[in-house]
């Protein structure tokens, strides 16, 4: 499997601490070892198998003693320069496809009917009717919304109007219910 992570011919690299700077030194390292921010992996094993003895009961720090609060050091992922002519086809592709996608959200939606010739009388004639028919329905529940707050208020005008707007409101929302599922099945 090929990454894009490079983590350089002496392997991993971790974050110095001031455990690593002390185990470093008590083994016997370099100044320059000592003193750069990271240090690699494989030094502080070795470190550690040669303070605590090779195993041998010693008194040394453990590896994961010295690596605590420390951390992996790898360096930022490095952007491969894309072919100019590879991005402007790959801008051209996407720019065709978005094209392709506004035109089939878009290709249904016109000004004029299926056949072609323009708004026929007879569906400006339904859709006036259906128009009539709600706001006949929602005045008729206003009504009837009015009439019932009469009977639980006779005296408070506000329950009357409330009343009356919640039972217009209901037959708005029937009558929409009622307008998509017509739609939608035509």
């Amino acid at each position: 499997m090929t990454t894009n992570m490079d983590i350089g011919g002496e392997g991993l690299r971790l974050v110095q601490t001031v455990a690593t700077r002390d185990a470093l030194r008590r083994g016997c390292c370099s100044d320059a070892v000592i003193d750069h921010e990271t240090v690699p992996f494989r030094v502080l094993v070795d470190v550690a198998r040669a303070l605590r003895g090779d195993g041998a009961g010693g008194c040394g720090p453990y590896l994961q003693d010295l690596v605590r609060g420390g951390g992996l050091a790898l360096r930022a992922p490095t952007r491969v320069k894309r072919d100019p002519t590879l991005e402007r086809r790959c801008v051209a592709l996407r720019d065709k496809q978005e094209q392709r996608k506004y035109e089939s959200m878009t290709k249904d939606v016109t000004n004029e009917s299926k056949t072609g010739q323009g708004i026929r009388m007879s569906d400006v004639t339904r859709e006036l009717g259906f128009g009539a028919h709600v706001l006949t329905l929602m005045a008729a529940c206003f009504a009837g919304g009015v009439v019932a707050g009469r009977s639980f208020a006779p005296d408070n005008t506000t329950t009357q109007v409330v009343l009356g707007t919640v039972g217009m409101f209901i037959a708005m929302m029937v009558e929409a219910l009622l307008f998509m599922l017509r739609d939608a099945r035509t």
